[in-house]
């Protein structure tokens, strides 16, 4: 029995799909605790973490997804001064940026939602140099642990009857400096060669322009709801709807880590392994899908306030189908030098979601943003899936020399 339980703990510490999963699961237990909360207070709590993670998604450049695109030797023999500091940048810009996102919404606290952005866009940092170089494993692991602490503090607080939202935001704020400075610590090395490296004469900074600008458009798309929402009906709302958003997102674990496998595979037979990818998504994600909605459904019986969830995840199931899908299909699309498609495709749909969800949140409330959201991601996937099929119509066969090449980010474990 106990070989067996070693053996199951190695397997999951052992795959960075698992880890990332791992990750997820605790913050979405992290989630579950939050409901002791006040709705009232979790609303003050979400609205500043989502700030931060919006100011995040807008400044940070998409560090990840542009460096596993240009692939490992950009990194090691190409990037330079210069891109190390567009790179450091991102920290102070998203931290200005969170706040100004927490200003606006108007149920959150623009300080800690600054600095907590500005911890986050730190870790991404040596994150994303890790993800390049193959290190999938050990970068999840990182997250997977400090993911861990913060449920661990909520139960403190919890049995310490603690029911003001600054002091969970504060033990919120500790884990994001905890993990920038591991994640430094770990893979920050890896980016020294930058600081020494005279930069190139071309830096790449269009492309990673036109990258960023599709994920900046997207960011409207999947966070720009809860926003509109705090703003248009308040904490209460919000509570409810941030954790039938966040359950469903859970389901979505596997076309993350799926996504960053295709920006990475370079290799020749790189058309097939799209579809086994987005066969495996789709049974996770509708597998999860089902436990998550198994799971709120329990949340509406044990706690007050959060009956309304489960209809709210019943409808965000499709939205998690949908976006599974996108994921998996722009990253394939950025992979054959796609992004400006992505980024016009992307832009298009945040234009209709910033519209789309004020109006939607000031009369409809949380089912009407749902139900938005369903059409804007089905729309997303659906647009992205016809520019694939006609950019690879179009692409040339690869040389003996570019499809003899294997990548070491697409083949991690």
């Amino acid at each position: 029995m106990t070989r067996s339980v070693r053996g199951s703990v190695r397997q999951v510490t052992g795959s960075a799909t698992l880890m990332y999963v791992a990750a997820l699961a605790m913050s979405g237990v992290a989630i579950l605790l939050s409901v002791a909360l006040p709705p009232a207070e979790r609303g003050l709590l979400v609205a500043t973490t989502t700030s931060a993670a919006t100011g995040v998604a807008v400044g940070g450049l998409s560090l990840e997804t542009f460096l596993l695109a240009q692939g490992r030797q950009w990194l090691d023999e190409r990037a330079g001064r210069r891109s190390l500091v567009l790179y450091l940048a991102t920290v102070p810009v998203t931290a200005v940026l969170a706040w100004t996102f927490a200003r606006y919404a108007e149920e959150a606290d623009p300080r800690i939602a600054a600095v907590g952005a500005a911890c986050i866009a730190a870790s991404n940092v040596p994150a994303a140099a890790g993800l390049t170089l193959g290190e999938f494993l050990s970068v999840y692991r990182y997250r997977a642990a400090f993911a861990a602490i913060a449920p661990a503090l909520y139960v403190l607080l919890i049995l310490a009857s603690v029911e003001e939202a600054e002091l969970w935001l504060l033990a919120w704020l500790g884990c994001q400096a905890l993990m920038a400075l591991a994640l430094w610590t770990t893979h920050g090395p890896s980016l020294a060669p930058l600081a020494r490296r005279a930069s190139p004469p071309r830096e790449r900074v269009a492309r990673l322009g036109l990258t960023h600008a599709g994920a900046v458009a997207q960011v409207f798309t999947y966070r720009f709801d809860q926003l509109a929402l705090a703003r248009h009906q308040g904490p209460d709302v919000l509570a409810v709807y941030s954790l039938a958003v966040a359950a469903i997102e859970f389901t979505q674990a596997g076309a993350v880590v799926a996504a960053q496998r295709t920006l990475g595979d370079h290799a020749d037979g790189s058309t097939d392994r799209l579809r086994a990818v987005l066969r495996r998504a789709l049974y996770l994600a509708a597998g999860m899908g089902v436990l998550v909605l198994v799971g709120l459904a329990a949340i509406g019986v044990l706690t007050s306030g959060y009956e309304a969830a489960l209809l709210l995840g019943l409808v965000l199931v499709a939205r998690s189908i949908a976006v599974t899908f996108g994921k998996i299909l722009s990253a394939r699309l950025v992979n054959l030098g796609g992004e400006r498609a992505t980024a016009v495709i992307a832009a298009g749909t945040a234009v209709v979601a910033i519209g789309g969800y004020s109006l939607t949140a000031a009369e409809f409330g949380a089912v009407g943003v749902a139900l938005v959201s369903v059409v804007l991601f089905a729309l997303h996937s659906t647009a992205t899936a016809v520019v694939l099929g006609k950019r690879s119509a179009a692409r040339p066969a690869p040389d003996t020399a570019t499809g003899s090449m294997k990548s070491e980010v697409g083949t991690s474990a």
